[in-house]
Formats: structure tokens, C-alpha cells, sequence
């Protein structure tokens, strides 16, 4: 195994401070990219207390925003083998730490939080966007720790997602993980985005060929990514752009367009629902029950039933 797999494994899919089997929840989703750039996200839970002194980690150019879910007490740390003294955390309180520097902790009571990986690489890419100068470092006090209710919100927005990653859609998980990285750009980075005039949206052939890469194959998981490189523009123009023009961000469409889609296969075929559920990009049948609920207010059996009869 290679030097960066075993950095990966470390940083995504175990946790860096424990092993799985002494956690009672630890659920991840990771979002890839051929640029290093891999961002994640994880829920982790310890219902017994006397979890003791964490493992060190591999140290990598990534920052690590961690929000309690729930109270934690004081607590003793370890950076780069200097003592901190963490006070108590509130719910929904938050620390940052920077990976590049070795962190153990004394997880001494149960706790439940919610992590978020953010590469420098990601954040590079979004100053060099902008034009703005690069961010060397997210700032956040360890006391007294802050409150971050727009990161809880963000972060808890992709739970369902965190707990079933095989039912993730990428669009999704692009659109939150860009807006965690702008919130802690900006509340913890300094970042300062230069005033924009209002732009519009994407131009008639740009969203000709959006709609045609996202419906050509309405079983694939395409990103955001790919369809900004397709109109020639970087994923945060494309993004705002699409929702000016749509009235929607892309993932939102595209989960519309998918529902109509079975619709129209569950009135005019006799095939199965779990069939139906695949053909139109769900993981299976119960994704696409969930989801035709939300947004049809009953179930695929129940709206097949009605129209027939």
C-alpha cells in the first residue's frame, strides 16, 4: 500500500482517533476528485464513556471542522505534543484543526459529533478563482468555543447522505460541500469576495447542454465538476448561473426530472418499481419511495394504483 492510500485510509475511511469497533456510529461520505482535492464528511458517536487518548494521525494539508452534537466537558489536547486545556463545548459548538500539526485528544465521556474535511487544496482553488490571496490557515478559538449554527445546518444537511452514501447524488454533495467551504472561508479563513456585478444565467446553448449531459443518462452521477467544464465555467459561476435560469440548483432539477421520469414509466409500463427505481437513478426501491413521497405526497404503488383506475 502506498504512502498517499495509507494517508487516505487514515483520514477517511477510519477514523483518524479511534478504531470503528470502539465507536457505536461511524458513517462517512467522501466526495473524490483526480485534483487531490477529496472532500468529506463524517458522523461519529460514542455512547460509554472512557474512550482515553486518541491515535495519532497522518498528517496532510487538510483542516478538520468538528461540531459537537451535544455538550462535551473539559477535555485535555495535544498539539504536536503541547498541552491545551479545551473547555467546555456547547451544542452545536465548533473547533478546527489543522492536520498539518499532530492532534491527540483525551475522549474521557461518550460524545456525538458531526466532521468536516476540507483539503487547502479546495480552498486554493476557490482563492484562485476569486483573485484573492490564498488562505494559510482557518482560525478558530479552542476557548471559548464557538457556536456555528450555519456550519450545523450545512453539515446536517448531508446526514441522509453521510448514512446511505451509496444513495448520494453527486450534485448534492458538490452544492453542500461548496457551501461549507465558501462559510468557512469566510468566517474562519478571512476570505473577503470581491463585489460582483448581478450576472445572469447561462447562456441558450450552455443550458441546452447542461439538460442534455444530465438527461441523456438519468442513471448517472454526473458533478458539478463536469457540467461547469462543459459551459466553460468554473463550478460556483455555473451553479448560480443554473439556478438564475432553472429557478433551481442543478441537483434539485435533476431529482425533478428523475420523479417525472418514473412517473411516466410507472403509468405507461408494467415493469416493477424496483426496476423503475434503477432506470431512473435511484440506489433502489426505497430511494425512490422516499424521494417520490417528498415531492408526490404518496407512494409509486399508490400513484400507479390511482391512474389506472
Amino acid at each position: 500500500m502506498s504512502t498517499m492510500t495509507r494517508a487516505l485510509r487514515a483520514q477517511y475511511v477510519e477514523p483518524f482517533f479511534a478504531r470503528r469497533q470502539r465507536l457505536d456510529v461511524y458513517e462517512h461520505l467522501r466526495v473524490r476528485s483526480l485534483g487531490g482535492n477529496d472532500r468529506a464528511a463524517c458522523q461519529v458517536r460514542r455512547d460509554q464513556p472512557g474512550l482515553g487518548l486518541t491515535l495519532p494521525h497522518a498528517r496532510s494539508e487538510t483542516f478538520l471542522a468538528s461540531i459537537f452534537v451535544g455538550g462535551w466537558s473539559d477535555g485535555d489536547l495535544w498539539c504536536d505534543e503541547r498541552h491545551l486545556r479545551r473547555t467546555s463545548t456547547p451544542s452545536g459548538g465548533l473547533g478546527i484543526f489543522d492536520l498539518r500539526q499532530s492532534w491527540v485528544a483525551d475522549l474521557a465521556e461518550p460524545f456525538a459529533a458531526l466532521h468536516v474535511y476540507m483539503p487547502m487544496r479546495a480552498l486554493n482553488e476557490l482563492t484562485d478563482e476569486l483573485r484573492v490571496p490564498a488562505i494559510e490557515q482557518l482560525v478558530c478559538p479552542l476557548q471559548p468555543p464557538p457556536r456555528d449554527e450555519v456550519l450545523l445546518h450545512l453539515v446536517s444537511a448531508l446526514l441522509p447522505a453521510i448514512s446511505k452514501p451509496w444513495e448520494a447524488n453527486a450534485l448534492f454533495a458538490d452544492y453542500f460541500f461548496a457551501a461549507i467551504r465558501m462559510h468557512l472561508a469566510q468566517a474562519y479563513g478571512g476570505l473577503k469576495t470581491p463585489s460582483e456585478k448581478a450576472t445572469g444565467g447561462l447562456a441558450p446553448w450552455q443550458e441546452r447542454r447542461t439538460k442534455e449531459l444530465l438527461l441523456d443518462s438519468i442513471q448517472s452521477n454526473r458533478s458539478l465538476a463536469d457540467l461547469a467544464d462543459a459551459c466553460g465555467l468554473s463550478a460556483r459561476h455555473f451553479t448560480r448561473a443554473f439556478k438564475v435560469t432553472t429557478g433551481q440548483p442543478p441537483h434539485r432539477w435533476l431529482l425533478k426530472r428523475r420523479v417525472e421520469f418514473a412517473k411516466d414509466l410507472l403509468e405507461t409500463t408494467d415493469e416493477s418499481i424496483a426496476i423503475i427505481g434503477l432506470a431512473c437513478g435511484f440506489a433502489d426501491q426505497s430511494h425512490l419511495t422516499r424521494v417520490f413521497r417528498a415531492n408526490v405526497g404518496t407512494t409509486p404503488s399508490d400513484w400507479r394504483r390511482k391512474r389506472r383506475h
